[in-house]
Formats: structure tokens, C-alpha cells, sequence
């Protein structure tokens, strides 16, 4: 990975830190899917009038200094709708870091983001045995609608993103994914 790419994630991870702590919301909401062949897909939907730059993943727990795992570029500039396969991008998005293969029992966290700090997607996270579940045409995302927990999070930071994992992610047709409302 480029220095630059190193600065821009890392500066997209305090974006996004510094966002979901008092900042405006997304732009965007993010998903992940699988093609025919089983292949994983990501998918963005840009509120309009916003742009997201480029998305990565990176295994959970993650911080500052955490590397990506895959990482493309959107040139130009994503907007509305949109799609990519994780190892072979079309229609504007270029892999700025080849996928890894998904390791069995880990968390990983997909994210978008604009490189002038001006949006971000949110995230989902998933695991590679979640994607053998799911069908062409499903979506997993962030349940933005379930109700928040009463307490703090407990247990280790692993343990935290296996809990998140399991308990705020839901899957949705793409057609519903779609149609959802810019968050």
C-alpha cells in the first residue's frame, strides 16, 4: 500500500470517528454481498449531492494504525447507486490493494468514504462464513433501525465486533438496499 493510501485510510478512520461522535451523518450507507459465483461484492448508495472516493476493509478489532485488507478507488467519484466485486472491479473502481482471502472466523469491517473528509458510507461488518450464507442478489448492512443497546459493550474488542457482528448486521434484498433512505 502507497504511504498516501496508508494516510488516506487512516485519515478516513478518524473521519469517521470523529463524524459518529458529534459530527453531521453519513452520506452514504455501505453493504456486502456475493455474486453467482460466490465471490464477495461490495454495494454504496451516495446520498445525493454527496461522492464517496474509495472504500476498504480491515479486520476488527481496528485502530489508527490498522491496515487495510483490500482497498479500491472509485474514478470518478461514486455517486447515486453502485457496485464492485471485491477482486475484479468494473464500472469505475480500481483496486488500489488486491483482496486478501477472507480468514474463517474473522470480523471484517467494509467502509466508504470521501477523500475531501466531506462523507463517509458508515459500515458493515461481516465474516467470510456470514458471505457463504448469502445469495446473488442479497445485501447485509447495518440495522440503523434496531434499537441501541442500554449498556456499554463488554468483553474484549474481538469479542465486541463478534457481538456487533451478530446482532446489528441484517441482510436485504438488493432491490430494498436500493430503496433505502440516505442515512
Amino acid at each position: 500500500m502507497s504511504k498516501s493510501r496508508g494516510f488516506a485510510i487512516a485519515g478516513m478512520l478518524a473521519a469517521v470517528g470523529s463524524l459518529a461522535a458529534c459530527g453531521p451523518a453519513g452520506t452514504g450507507t455501505i453493504g456486502v454481498g456475493v455474486d453467482a459465483k460466490g465471490h464477495p461484492v461490495g454495494y454504496l448508495q451516495v446520498c445525493p449531492g454527496a461522492h464517496m472516493d474509495g472504500a476498504f476493509v480491515i479486520a476488527e478489532p481496528h485502530d489508527d494504525s490498522t491496515r487495510a485488507v483490500a482497498s479500491w478507488d472509485a474514478k470518478p467519484a461514486a455517486t447515486g447507486s453502485t457496485f464492485w466485486s471485491f477482486d475484479r472491479p468494473t464500472s469505475g473502481w480500481v483496486v488500489t490493494r488486491r483482496p486478501a482471502e477472507l480468514k474463517p472466523g474473522v470480523v471484517y469491517h467494509l467502509e466508504a468514504g470521501a477523500n475531501d473528509g466531506s462523507g463517509f458510507s458508515g459500515y458493515v461488518l461481516f465474516t467470510a462464513e456470514d458471505l457463504k450464507k448469502m445469495k446473488p442478489g442479497q445485501v447485509r448492512i447495518y440495522d440503523s433501525t434496531r434499537p441501541q443497546p442500554a449498556g456499554e459493550a463488554t468483553g474484549s474488542l474481538e469479542q465486541q465486533a463478534r457481538d456487533e457482528n451478530e446482532r446489528f448486521m441484517k441482510v436485504v434484498s438488493r432491490q430494498e438496499f436500493d430503496q433505502s433512505p440516505c442515512f
